[in-house]
């Protein structure tokens, strides 16, 4: 926890208030840019939308953003660190090289869907102003913010160990991999939090049978099931964004989750 919380606490401080570089001349380099520098950005999806609009009076294309905001809450070196120690280093390469798929073809369907639909001139960001903030500030706002969700999910882990009976988690996320990964998907409502605290809760699921598939399907749409995104993509991005990052997010999680279980 201590190294996760310094991990993040780094990567913000190095990314707060600086300019984010790369061409924009071909709009699929600078979609797969995109895609890498949200893998590293510890930003959660509603301080990522204003960021990534932000960077569109530079010249980036919104596919680019889109791809930005795709791959930003999924994965960061906290998140990669907390699942390769607390589950598996091949769960956490995964998980990052199906959230820069996931990224890329976002990216490549927003420049196709959306080409016409998003200027700079039109688009009213809420951009949010930089502020210096000491390194202890950092420091107790990270540990503030993910001890709390990690004991939310640390009682639900131990509420599920002693109270579920191991053979029905066995039937529903380790049996059919079409089912259980739906299943998967829509636990994200209730039980996910942010991308590394649910890791303890999925840690005990997955010792008590819970797929791999499911596990992973699990990670990629659990940021499409909390409130804050849905609220950030309706009034940052409009109605339309949000139906097409849902459509997009949960299709690719089934199937994902469907060929990692086969393979797994």
């Amino acid at each position: 926890m201590l190294i996760s919380i310094a991990l993040n606490v780094a990567a913000t401080r190095y990314l707060r208030g600086r300019k984010i570089h790369f061409s924009s001349k071909n709009e699929y380099v600078a979609i797969v840019s995109a895609a890498l520098i949200g893998l590293a950005s510890p930003l959660p999806t509603y301080a990522a939308i204003p960021v990534g609009l932000s960077l569109m009076a530079t010249g980036i294309p919104f596919s680019a953003v889109m791809a930005f905001v795709l791959s930003s809450p999924l994965m960061n070196p906290m998140i990669f660190f907390l699942t390769a120690t607390q589950i598996s280093m091949e769960m956490a390469i995964a998980r990052t090289v199906t959230a820069f798929i996931l990224a890329v073809i976002g990216g490549l369907l927003t420049a196709k869907i959306f080409k016409q639909l998003y200027h700079v001139e039109t688009i009213k960001t809420h951009i949010p102003t930089s502020s210096q903030r000491s390194l202890a500030k950092d420091i107790y706002g990270n540990a503030k913010y993910m001890l709390k969700y990690f004991s939310i999910a640390i009682l639900l882990s131990a509420a599920v160990r002693a109270l579920v009976p191991p053979e029905m988690i066995t039937r529903l996320l380790a049996g059919n991999a079409k089912i259980s990964t739906l299943i998967a998907i829509g636990m994200g409502v209730p039980f996910y939090t942010c991308g590394g605290s649910a890791i303890p809760f999925i840690e005990t699921l997955m010792e008590l049978g819970m797929s791999k598939g499911a596990t992973l399907a699990f990670f990629l749409s659990g940021p499409a099931t909390k409130l804050e995104t849905l609220y950030a993509y309706k009034t940052l991005l409009g109605t339309k964004v949000l139906i097409f990052y849902l459509s997009l997010t949960f299709i690719y999680s089934y199937i994902v989750g469907i060929i990692y279980s086969f393979f797994s």
